[in-house]
């Protein structure tokens, strides 16, 4: 009996908890979903014994013991023989099954974290160019110790204890079309201008960016959720240009009496959680849109890209695993499908999660093996460029070579203060089912123009005060808020005025292009001035820079010619142009110095 209690009492104590859970706490999908996905994650990735994680081996050892020593005091109790063959084989098979278990507990530890890059890295693809200086090296720890592959998929494959596929391709042309507004821009007026009811607030992180077919199209949407007993209202859409935005609102026969944010009957998580106890999801992979042409009298959707948890060894992964749409209905309850697999053009957005991309990223670092990764710090990470800090990547951007959608994130080196994009990692956006979509790392090569964005930003900062005499800075809390690619080594900057984009200026890597500067419509305020004539967009630049909305027609007025004692003077004694002036003479010279130290070396 005290042996029984002794190895039941854990599982007991478990169904115990399940049972308080589902039964006292019922109607609150997410307790029963999170101690359920709990359970599997550290005991069962695999839904039994069979592969089971460290902390289920764990108690098996500690069972074992404490099944030695009961044993034994029963048996001194009892008067027994403790010399006996039988005793002794029964101890020497249990102690060989507490070893055995300890050690399954600790390979299943020390492997953990490497199985992750194991299941990760079947889906990535590193493409690196042909000719030129060579192998690139920031894949060397890879490609070094590789074999022949089967010259479809994979040129080359690496030898380490971590399937690695090396393909020799240099990055297509994708020729990705811009945006016209920045992140920050779209959430300041997402935050400001939706809402029309108390309660109501955005959920931020569904801020999503939705191209369109047509060259500057895309729309920035954001789902308005209640909180409370506040259902949520609708989708938010901003064009990204204009000061308006616009709601498609869940009313009438379309309504919704649910929120993320809601508490009690209105919880949105806690009914998706009933449903589907077996789906989870970030907040970064919900979205919505106004299924209409007039968003003002369309009906809103909200799409949820959602991931399962699955056993891979000893231990958990997510993989995604299709969408789920909302919509409303006419007695205000969601309507709610779930799509296992979304071909592309099904969806206006993204239907691939965004946090499995992360992660797929994250673990690039284990394509050599543990020795690369530890000893020789291989990987890439996301810049951590001033301008980009609070959207670095996972941009999501419309192909126009095919019109599909794709996550877009320039790289670093990972564990090195370089921030040179090295690499760019690439993901198809817009289908989902069968499992993890390839990530496909392409890598510059080292005879490749250098593009640092930092370097990017100040040649974006010169130049905007060389056009219209107004010094910004860029960051987080600046007015250049973020860089993105496009093209063939094309980079588009936002020039951010009291939280709106004002200007955007497209730039290539190499500074053998003419700047482009192009200025949205309305006014440029510089800090503590007065609104200049905003720019027209620079005649010379290339077709393929061209505004995607007409530029404001009237030409920067002329700057005032520096002060007679030059601009070493006291700059309290000088005028607002004189002043002007000076700062651009600054940026000139400031901006041949950073051309010349980004000039590719011969």
């Amino acid at each position: 009996m005290g042996l029984a209690v002794w190895w039941l009492w854990m599982p007991l104590l478990a169904l115990v908890v399940r049972l308080v859970k589902h039964l006292a706490f019922g109607g609150f999908g997410q307790q029963d979903q999170s101690y359920l996905l709990l359970i599997e994650r550290e005991f069962f990735p695999n839904g039994g014994p069979l592969d089971a994680a460290p902390l289920f081996w764990f108690w098996v050892a500690v069972g074992l013991c404490g099944t030695v020593w009961g044993v034994v005091h029963i048996a001194e109790e009892a008067g027994a023989d403790l010399g006996g063959w039988r005793v002794r084989l029964t101890a020497a098979v249990v102690v060989l099954a507490v070893v055995g278990s300890l050690a399954r507990a600790g390979t299943g530890l020390w492997d953990a974290d490497k199985d992750a890059g194991r299941f990760y890295a079947a889906a990535t693809v590193l493409d690196i160019p042909a000719g030129g200086a060579g192998t690139p090296r920031s894949v060397l720890p890879v490609t070094e110790h590789t074999r022949p592959g089967d010259g479809g998929r994979c040129d080359l494959v690496g030898t380490a204890d971590v399937p690695a596929c090396v393909k020799t391709a240099p990055m297509p042309d994708f020729d990705f079309e811009a945006r016209t507004a920045s992140y920050a821009a779209a959430t300041k007026a997402l935050t400001d201008s939706a809402g029309l009811t108390s309660g109501i607030h955005l959920l931020g992180h569904s801020l999503h960016y939705l191209p369109d077919d047509s060259a500057g199209g895309g729309v920035w949407t954001a789902v308005l959720d209640g909180s409370g007993e506040q259902p949520m209202e609708g989708v938010a859409v901003w064009d990204g240009r204009s000061n308006s935005v616009v709601t498609c609102a869940f009313r009438g026969d379309h309504a919704f009496r649910r929120a993320f944010g809601g508490t009690g009957a209105v919880s949105l998580r806690n009914l998706l959680a009933e449903r589907f106890p077996g789906l989870v999801y970030s907040d970064q992979d919900i979205w919505g849109y106004c299924d209409g042409t007039d968003p003002r009298t369309a009906r809103p959707v909200v799409v949820i890209s959602v991931a399962r948890q699955t056993g891979f060894r000893q231990r958990t992964v997510l993989e995604p695993a299709g969408v789920l749409v909302l919509r409303g209905s006419s007695d205000g309850r969601p309507d709610v499908s779930y799509r296992a697999t979304v071909a592309p053009g099904e969806l206006p957005g993204a239907v691939y999660p965004a946090s499995v991309v992360r992660s797929q990223i994250h673990e690039v670092q284990w394509l050599g093996g543990r020795g690369a990764k530890d000893d020789r710090g291989f990987g890439y990470a996301h810049t951590s460029a001033a301008a980009n800090a609070t959207n670095p990547g996972e941009f999501l951007l419309r192909s126009k070579a095919d019109g599909h959608l794709y996550y877009v994130t320039p790289l670093v080196p990972r564990d090195s203060s370089s921030q040179l994009v090295v690499a760019f990692a690439v993901v198809q956006a817009d289908r989902a089912g069968g499992g993890l979509n390839d990530l496909h790392v392409y890598v510059r090569g080292d005879d490749d123009p250098s593009v640092n964005l930092d370097v990017l930003a100040s040649r974006m900062v010169s130049y905007m005060a060389q056009q219209t005499s107004i010094t910004i800075s860029a960051g987080k809390d600046g007015a250049l808020q973020e860089i993105i690619p496009f093209g063939r080594d094309r980079w588009r900057g936002f020039v951010d005025f009291n939280g709106q984009t004002q200007d955007y200026i497209d730039l290539s890597g190499d500074a053998r292009v003419t700047p482009n500067l192009v200025s949205l419509n309305g006014s440029i305020t510089a800090p503590g001035g007065q609104p200049p004539q905003a720019p027209a967009p620079s005649p010379s630049s290339p077709p393929s820079s061209a505004p995607s909305s007409p530029p404001n027609p009237a030409s920067p007025s002329p700057p005032a010619a520096p002060p007679a004692g030059g601009c070493g003077d006291d700059p309290g004694k000088l005028t607002t142009g004189q002043l002007a002036a000076c700062v651009a003479e600054l940026s000139k010279a400031l901006q041949g110095r950073v051309q010349d130290q980004a000039a590719p070396r011969p």
